[in-house]
């Protein structure tokens, strides 16, 4: 069976020659998420940047249903992936509304405003995401989990097959990371997320992708990617995994090494 998503052998280098990341593979199954961890500076952002088309890798392909996306024109990628980045929204004179209208942009033609279809996929995604009753109001005026569900509702605009999601929870506090997490498990996409919460990743993830410093260390299901072995020394701390009893993911507890 073809992977929805796969990463043949993915490496880029940074202008200057620095290699940020080296020999990435992945092979992700429809309507799976995968969890990209790892400490700062370990290459998770990079590796994000080549999935939905931003950075081009310096070797290896990144193939979607088995197409390559640089083979693709940049429109075609759009109607088939869509990102939500850490970076909130500049333009505080948009309302919601506007914002979330931004999603359809691929799917247009030249200067159209969009017609019926539009309007009913915009609808849909504000309802999904619990913000028309907020629709008309500037994106200025919400808390920080509140602009966070409109760009993931913007991104839902799009009608993408393929989600990528840059540390979704941060800034976020707990409720609104459970809530965060618990709508992304809910939608039915394929999704790479990169997350720093590893307890968070474990409880989520059908799969877990480890890098440090550019290389994959660990790759598979959270209960054998997570482990002592693997974290202490891509996070140069002691960790211990226990099995919460009514769940089978590992739950992690860390300490500094004295």
């Amino acid at each position: 069976m073809t992977a929805h998503l796969e990463l043949q052998g993915c490496s880029w280098v940074a202008p200057g020659g620095r290699a940020v990341l080296a020999e990435v593979s992945l092979a992700l199954p429809r309507g799976r998420i995968v969890g990209i961890v790892g400490p700062n500076g370990a290459g998770k952002s990079t590796l994000l940047r080549l999935i939905y088309r931003y950075l081009r890798p310096s070797q290896g392909q990144v193939l979607l249903e088995g197409a390559d996306l640089w083979a693709m024109d940049a429109r075609s990628v759009a109607r088939q992936v869509a990102a939500v980045l850490q970076e909130q929204p500049t333009d505080f004179a948009l309302t919601v509304r506007e914002i979330v209208a931004l999603g359809r942009a691929p799917h247009r033609r030249g200067l159209s405003r969009g017609g019926a279809r539009d309007a009913a996929v915009i609808g849909g995604a504000l309802d999904r995401l619990r913000l028309s009753d907020m629709a008309d109001r500037r994106i200025g005026t919400l808390s920080g989990g509140e602009r966070q569900r409109v760009m993931i509702a913007r991104a839902l605009a799009q009608e993408p097959a393929l989600l990528v999601l840059d540390e979704p929870t941060n800034h976020l506090d707990i409720r609104h990371q459970l809530e965060a997490l618990a709508l992304i498990c809910d939608l039915g996409l394929t999704i790479v997320v990169s997350l720093h919460d590893l307890n968070l990743a474990a409880a989520t993830c059908d799969a877990v992708l480890l890098l440090d410093r550019g290389r994959v260390v660990a790759q598979g299901p959270p209960g054998t990617a997570l482990t002592p072995a693997t974290l202490a020394p891509a996070f140069a701390v002691a960790v211990r995994q226990d099995r919460l009893a009514l769940a089978d993911r590992p739950h992690l507890t860390f300490h500094l090494d004295p």
